[in-house]
C-alpha cells in the first residue's frame, strides 16, 4: 500500500513538471521573436559590461595629487613627464602666497584641455597631509588609482612598463591596494646654478647607496575606506590599513615610511630634492619640508648642513650659499 502512494506521488511530480516544461515550451514557441529580441538585448548587455570591466583592468584610470608652491619654473617639466606615462588628471594643490607666483600662466593650456585641476590653497601652512586627505577623499572614487608625487618627484618603470597602467596591471600588484615606492636621490651634478633646461637633463647622477632612498611614497587604489588615513597621515605616504606592498610586490606593513633596502628593480622615484646650490637655497627659504632656514628668536637662520648630505662639500659651495642667504633676508 505505502508502495502505491509512493508512486502515485512521484507520478504526480513528474506530470506537474511535464505540465510547466510544456507551458514554457508553448510559451517560447509563441513568443518566439519577442524572447529572441530580448536574449539579444541581455547578451548586448553582458558583452558591454565585460568589455567595460575588461577594459578597466586593462587601463585603469590613475591620476595624481601634488602640493606645490614656487615651482612654476619645473611644473611644466612636471605635466608633461606624467601625461606622457599615461595619467589621466593631474591635481595640483596651489600652496603659494597669495599674492605670489600663479600655475595658470605656466601651465594654461593643460589646464583648458582638463588634464590639470589648480585647487586654491595659497597662504595656508602645513597643508601637506590636509591636501593628501582631501584628494583621496573627493576623487578616489572616480580613479582606479591616486598617486602622491611631488614636482620634484618623477616615476621611473622603464624598461619593465612603457605607461603607468601597463605597471599597475602586472599581476605582481594583483593583491595590493598601496605602493610604496623608494625614492632615489640625485646630486647637485657640481652646478651652482639655476639652468633653463629640465631638471631631467641637468642632474644625471643618481646617489644609489645614499640611506635616504629607504624612504618612500605611495600610490594608492581607490574605492578604500579613508577614515583611517584622515586620521593618521604621513607627508610620505597614507598610513590606510590596507593591504601594502613595495615595488616588488612583496607585502610590508602599512604604516611604515621606508622600505629597506630600496628596491629599484621594477620602479623608482627620481627625486630631485636639493638641484643646484642657488635653487636649494630658494627651496630653503620658501619653507620646504626638512629645509635649513629655521626661526631663531624671530630671526632667520641657515644651516647648509643637509644640502651636503646630498652634495659634494666645496669652499664654493659654501661662500655662494652664504652670499645668496645674505641676499635674501
Amino acid at each position: 500500500m505505502k508502495k502505491i502512494k509512493v508512486n502515485r506521488l512521484k507520478n504526480k511530480r513528474k506530470s506537474k513538471r511535464r505540465v510547466f516544461i510544456n507551458a514554457f515550451i508553448n510559451f517560447f514557441i509563441k513568443y518566439f521573436h519577442y524572447c529572441k529580441y530580448l536574449i539579444n538585448i541581455l547578451l548586448a548587455l553582458l558583452y558591454i559590461t565585460l568589455t567595460k570591466f575588461k577594459e578597466k583592468i586593462k587601463n585603469p584610470k590613475v591620476c595624481i595629487c601634488a602640493v606645490a608652491k614656487r615651482e612654476n619654473l619645473y611644473i611644466k617639466e612636471y605635466v608633461n613627464y606624467y601625461k606622457d606615462l599615461g595619467y589621466s588628471h593631474i591635481f595640483i594643490y596651489d600652496n603659494n602666497d597669495p599674492d605670489g607666483e600663479r600655475f595658470e600662466d605656466v601651465i594654461q593650456d593643460e589646464i583648458n584641455s582638463n588634464f590639470v585641476t589648480i585647487i586654491d590653497y595659497r597662504g595656508k601652512k602645513r597643508i601637506q597631509c590636509e591636501a593628501y586627505i582631501d584628494c583621496y577623499e573627493k576623487y578616489n572614487k572616480d580613479y582606479d588609482w591616486l598617486s602622491f608625487f611631488d614636482i620634484d618627484e618623477f616615476l621611473e618603470i622603464k624598461p619593465h612598463a612603457k605607461t603607468i597602467q601597463q605597471f599597475l596591471t602586472n599581476k605582481r600588484y594583483a593583491n595590493c591596494d598601496t605602493i610604496k615606492i623608494n625614492f632615489l636621490f640625485y646630486s647637485d651634478n657640481e652646478l651652482l646654478y639655476y639652468e633653463n633646461k629640465p631638471l631631467q637633463e641637468r642632474f644625471t647622477t643618481p646617489l644609489y647607496k645614499h640611506g635616504n632612498n629607504a624612504f618612500i611614497k605611495s600610490t594608492v587604489r581607490g574605492g578604500l575606506k579613508v577614515n583611517y588615513w584622515s586620521q593618521q597621515c604621513y607627508v610620505h605616504t597614507s598610513a590606510m590599513k590596507c593591504n601594502t606592498c613595495n615595488s616588488l610586490g612583496r607585502k610590508i606593513a602599512h604604516n611604515s615610511l621606508t622600505n629597506s633596502p630600496p628596491s629599484f628593480e621594477y620602479a623608482r622615484l627620481r627625486h630631485f630634492y636639493t638641484k643646484s646650490t642657488e635653487e636649494y637655497l630658494i627651496k630653503s627659504s620658501r619653507g620646504s619640508a626638512g629645509a635649513d632656514v629655521r626661526w631663531d628668536n624671530g630671526r632667520k637662520k641657515f644651516k647648509y648642513n643637509l644640502y651636503f648630505v646630498y652634495n659634494n662639500r666645496t669652499k664654493e659651495k659654501e661662500d655662494l650659499l652664504k652670499k645668496l642667504f645674505n641676499m635674501t633676508l
